[in-house]
């Protein structure tokens, strides 16, 4: 064996040592609640610096950083949303408050060793929740109304009446598991929505909610009010045309008693 051979067969051996181990595994949390994630060292080594990842398809994004030399710094978008909670650098804690459903993936932890380089550990974070929004358009005589979702576990949308129409749905898969629903409904009747409230059921195997299409009065009373003006404006015509069918009838009246 060389001595070049030799150097890098006893590097490989201390590097096998200095591996690293991920505490915490895979975490299961609910939108909103806090989290910590955890990485150490199975041997103590003369670390420089800790860096937190999140990864995604195409890259590694910083997410947290912390050196005894620089302090830490705690990256967009995650600043006021997380925070290291050990600044030992053997072992090392980024806890998350309020989480999101956005932070569903996985994250790296790396320490930089000297003079061996970096090491690193990997755990994921799934976050269970449920979002929803609804809103709506009217346009040339019709309503459109669009509900969207987004959670883990996978989604599903309603409407409590289809009012005669059927809804166009679209789902996009996110690669960290989290599933994307679009219903779109189109109502052309708009009398058929009269004492009623279109309403978008949003469930999955956690929670469910309801999201009311809120229209703005004068739109909700508009065709109200045009059914209205026309039952006033028929009862107007009627009582013209009998007021002059009873003018004529007195005129022939007149006539012939002459």
């Amino acid at each position: 064996m060389t001595f070049q051979a030799l150097l890098l067969s006893l590097f490989c051996v201390v590097l096998g040592k200095a591996s690293v181990v991920t505490q915490t595994g895979h975490r299961n949390v609910k939108m909103g609640d806090n989290v910590t994630l955890s990485c150490v060292l199975t041997e103590p080594k003369d670390v420089l610096q800790v860096t937190w990842q999140k990864d995604s398809e195409k890259s590694h994004e910083n997410i947290a950083t912390y050196s005894n030399m620089k302090g830490l710094k705690i990256h967009e978008p995650f600043q006021d949303r997380m925070n290291f909670t050990s600044l030992v650098l053997n072992e090392t804690n980024i806890t998350f408050w309020d989480t999101r459903m956005d932070d569903t993936g996985c994250y790296t932890c790396l320490f930089n060793v000297f003079p061996l380089g970096s090491f690193s550990g990997r755990t994921c974070l799934r976050v269970f929740g449920l979002n929803a929004s609804v809103h709506y358009n009217i346009s040339e005589g019709h309503l459109t109304a669009i509900c969207n979702a987004v959670g883990l576990p996978e989604p599903t949308i309603s409407w409590n009446s289809l009012f005669n129409s059927t809804p166009i749905q679209e789902e996009v898969r996110h690669a960290n598991g989290m599933v994307s629903v679009t219903s779109r409904l189109e109502i052309y009747d708009l009398r058929s929505l009269r004492g009623q409230e279109l309403t978008c059921k949003v469930s999955n195997k956690n929670e469910e909610m309801e999201l009311p299409v809120k229209m703005r009065k004068e739109e909700s009373f508009s065709f109200l009010g045009l059914m209205i003006t026309l039952g006033i404006l028929l009862v107007v015509f009627i009582l013209i045309v009998i007021a002059v069918w009873w003018r004529k009838k007195i005129c022939k009246r007149g006539q012939s008693g002459f």
